[in-house]
């Protein structure tokens, strides 16, 4: 029956079918059949006037003559608005050679986001190993720092930790090399307090945040972690906050056993947001620490950015390539600073610390157990609530 109402239309044109305007319906029905993908399904779209918001209807042809059919008919009802063949639509993702593997990225729907935020200008501290100072993906994205392992040299990285931490935040979006940061246009100010194995101590992560507190920082990123309180970097942070610093930390990576895991610090202390990790399928990543501190999660598994040719052999980075996949609630945290940044980008510096750390929480997407629990916390960062200002 599908090519019953075709032929006849057709029959009907006779000779006169120029001036025929059955022959114009189904002309036009032709015309927005052919503009169907090939490859993909023939589906009609329907969409009609209503007294409200308008309807859109969708019907799978399995023929062209079967479209065409379909088509003529929506045609001929007077409340219909338009007509057309359904259209494949992807993420508007950048050009970036490594975009395709950033499934964080994806999840947040990075593009978008980059509409109303892109993190410019906010300054992210990476308390950290040091940064890869002439990475061509951070070029024009890395400040002048400090390096507090050994005073009085420029806090470049010669670890990797450092470097991929900040590529997750602020590495060049739609510049055709390597990877894209959430908060591609925000500032990276490297803070050294990690040596070449990735160790320090509590008193270099302690100045480094209040040097960081008092040069321009607006968030602070710590990837790292002890299991034991100290004074001096509770004092530090503190110190941060009173100016008006959001301060992010990981949760640990000691994973959740029966028992659960031993506190981690400095995402413990207060005020501070405490991050754990999720994997590619919303799940919490086995090796994630859990407790009262974990307040968000966010991706960490299988997390590709930028490194330093020569990484550190106990990262498990390839020499030479400047790109690494690693996974840790270390990749996780520059996540939730990024978002933080995007956020303060959006409200032009002013904001309150406590207010965001507060909405990040909020808005988050609940996972796991119905309200907060010690695994996911208040759930997984969504920055797209946060910067609609909900």
């Amino acid at each position: 029956m599908t090519g019953v109402l075709i032929s006849t239309l057709v029959a009907a044109t006779g000779t006169n079918a120029q001036a025929d305007p059955v022959s114009d319906l189904l002309a036009q029905a032709r015309a927005i059949v052919a503009t169907a993908t090939s490859g993909e399904p023939l589906k009609v779209v329907v969409t009609s006037r209503t007294s409200g918001a308008p309807s859109i209807s969708a019907i799978e042809a399995d023929s062209v003559a079967g479209a065409l059919n379909l088509v003529v008919a929506a045609l001929r009802k007077p409340s219909t608005i338009g007509v057309d063949m359904a259209q494949p639509v992807r993420i508007a993702a950048s050009n970036d050679p490594y975009r395709s593997s950033q499934w964080a990225l994806t999840t947040f729907g990075a593009e978008t986001l980059w509409k109303t935020s892109t993190g410019k200008g906010v300054v992210v501290a990476v308390v950290d190993t040091g940064v890869a100072l002439t990475h061509p993906d951070l070029r024009g994205r890395v400040l002048p720092g400090r390096d507090f392992i050994a005073p009085g040299t420029s806090p470049a990285d010669e670890n990797g930790h450092g470097s991929h931490v900040a590529g997750i935040i602020a590495a060049n979006a739609n510049n055709r090399v390597g990877t894209a940061g959430l908060a591609p246009q925000a500032l990276i100010l490297p803070v050294r307090v990690l040596n070449s194995s990735g160790s320090g101590n509590s008193a270099g992560v302690a100045q480094g945040i209040v040097w960081a507190a008092q040069h321009g920082a607006n968030v602070i990123n710590l990837s790292l972690s002890t299991n034991r309180s100290d004074n001096a970097i509770r004092a530090a942070v503190a110190y941060a906050q009173s100016r008006n610093i959001v301060v992010v930390a990981a949760a640990g990576n000691a994973g959740c056993g029966l028992l659960g895991s031993r506190i981690s610090y400095p995402a413990a202390y207060p005020g501070v947001l405490g991050v754990g990790a999720i994997s590619s399928n919303r799940k919490i990543a086995s090796y994630s620490s859990c407790g009262s501190w974990v307040d968000v999660v966010a991706p960490g598994s299988g997390i590709v950015s930028t490194t330093i040719a020569s990484p550190s052999p106990g990262l498990g980075c390839p020499r030479g390539t400047m790109y690494c996949t690693l996974s840790g609630t270390s990749m996780a945290t520059p996540y939730v600073a990024a978002t933080a940044a995007l956020e303060i980008a959006r409200l032009s510096k002013r904001f309150s610390q406590a207010s965001i750390v507060s909405r990040l929480q909020r808005g988050a997407t609940d996972l796991g157990r119905i309200g907060r629990d010690n695994s996911y916390g208040y759930g997984l960062i969504n920055p797209s609530r946060l910067l609609a200002g909900r």
